[in-house]
């Protein structure tokens, strides 16, 4: 019920009681008038949205645009959302408003308002919006509620429709150099392995899902008719590992440890997937073995603040590699010790995230990772895109990783 519906009731009861009062036929007309139509605005706008429906479409960004496809967007990118409304009913329906709540967007602009003027019978009304994805995630559904206030708007109905999204939007990462070829950093996981990253020419094969581009053998392309991609001949494969800690998230929005965490380890997976490697991902209770792009991605769009208990292998999680990168808060928590003995295992860099709350204690936490087989790189909030920058030139400076503390 509007104020205006308020407005008519006060003047149908004032017309009411002048007319008892005087009798004159023409105010119980006018005073009926007034009734009839309080009546039809209670019910005709509840009536009018029982025929109509509404779907929803993602329209994504053309996956063409990234060497390395993903399932979906990435942070900051833009997608489209289709709408179509139908009406069913034998008679047209006119100024309904439309109400969306769009999760992926950022908090303050996730609600958006449509008013649809008409919407003919049996047919629809189509109309789309852009909108930006602001923190990765899985995002099942998004609410649409539709409003009719009828011909006169005083009283307000509403339906509301909970449509499949079935969104996932990936983290965003920063492009970061080359690996050395596989050596004395790198885990040996068995006999020779043929990839699409290596130094020795080996063959080709046909175009698979998430291959490298650059790597198109163009000749045989034009020669079979289809996509050939270069194989390489390599002795060895290895892979990156990289922890982090869940089990606590400070900061604000998207400037939190755990969402630079996220971003930090995309941009190792994206370094691995470029050179034909797989990555071990230790997040609190979940480990990630060998994992290649598209899993690593699907894993990290997806990944929360958890408490649960560290899993008895925790520490010996990274299969005897010697390419770990561990990323902690400047804040203890109950995991920082057993972050600490996993970065110990091996020679590698740990990432100290400082600045995210007051309550810090870098001092204590560097003590737990205090070892000499690992550099310290501190990253501040708006730093993210340097801190990743300086890791990508010191982790494999001339296929050595170096020691010490900075």
């Amino acid at each position: 019920m509007t104020k205006g519906a308020f407005a008519f009731i006060a003047v149908g009861l004032a017309a009411y009681m002048v007319a008892s009062q005087t009798q004159i036929g023409w105010l119980y007309l006018f005073d009926a008038v007034i009734w009839s139509l309080l009546a039809l605005s209670a019910i005709l706008p509840g009536h009018s949205l029982k025929s109509l429906r509404v779907e929803q479409q993602v329209i994504l960004p053309p996956s063409s645009l990234r060497e390395l496809p993903l399932g979906g967007p990435l942070e900051d990118e833009t997608i489209k959302i289709k709408l179509k409304v139908s009406n069913s009913g034998r008679l047209a329906r006119y100024f309904i408003k439309l109400v969306t709540d769009c999760p992926f967007e950022q908090p303050e602009t996730r609600r958006k308002d449509f008013l649809l003027n008409t919407v003919n019978p049996g047919s629809a009304t189509v109309f789309s919006y852009t909108g930006t994805c602001y923190r990765r995630g899985y995002y099942a559904s998004s609410s649409i509620i539709l409003e009719s206030g009828g011909p006169l708007g005083l009283f307000m109905r509403r339906r509301r429709f909970q449509l499949p999204l079935n969104l996932t939007v990936y983290p965003g990462y920063y492009q970061m150099g080359s690996l050395p070829v596989a050596g004395e950093d790198w885990v040996e996981w068995g006999q020779g392995v043929k990839t699409s990253s290596a130094n020795e020419f080996y063959g080709s094969r046909s175009y698979q899902y998430g291959d490298p581009l650059k790597h198109i053998h163009w000749r045989n392309t034009a020669r079979v008719g289809q996509i050939m991609i270069k194989e390489f001949e390599q002795s060895s494969q290895g892979s990156v590992t990289v922890a982090f800690d869940t089990s606590r998230d400070f900061g604000l929005g998207r400037e939190t440890t755990l969402e630079y965490s996220i971003k930090i380890a995309a941009s190792l997976a994206k370094l691995c997937a470029d050179s034909g490697r797989t990555i071990d991902i230790i997040a609190g209770d979940i480990i990630l073995h060998q994992a290649d792009w598209q899993t690593a991605m699907d894993y990290l769009a997806r990944l929360e603040v958890t408490e649960k208990a560290i899993p008895a292998d925790f520490t010996n999680a990274s299969g005897g590699s010697q390419v770990m990168v561990t990323i902690v808060p400047a804040v203890p928590t109950g995991r920082t010790p057993a972050l600490g003995r996993l970065a110990g295992q091996g020679r590698g860099v740990v990432v100290l995230l400082e600045g995210f709350t007051p309550d810090e204690s870098p001092e204590k936490v560097i003590s737990a990772f205090g070892g000499r087989n690992q550099k310290i790189i501190n990253c501040s909030p708006g730093n993210l895109e340097a801190t990743i920058h300086r890791l990508s030139s010191c982790l494999f400076l001339d296929g050595e990783l170096p020691g010490g503390a900075g």
